[in-house]
């Protein structure tokens, strides 16, 4: 038996793997690893702006110590 890590494209590739599963083809073992493994500024890349981020590291500068 080998174990074998994929990367998923699309939701009907995970449906395929469940039939997969069902016909007692291939066990799927955790379906999560990959987000638990993923870095946190990966996951919020692009939640703000270039320009939002340039204000608010204006605005920490600007701040009193």
């Amino acid at each position: 038996m080998k174990t074998v890590t994929v990367e998923l494209k699309n939701d009907n590739a995970l449906r395929l793997l469940k039939e997969l599963e069902l016909a007692n083809i291939i066990r799927v073992i955790n379906e999560s690893v990959e987000e638990e493994k993923t870095k946190l500024s990966k996951r919020l890349r692009g939640a703000i702006t270039k320009e939002r981020a340039e204000e608010l590291n204006k605005q920490l500068n600007q701040m009193p110590l």
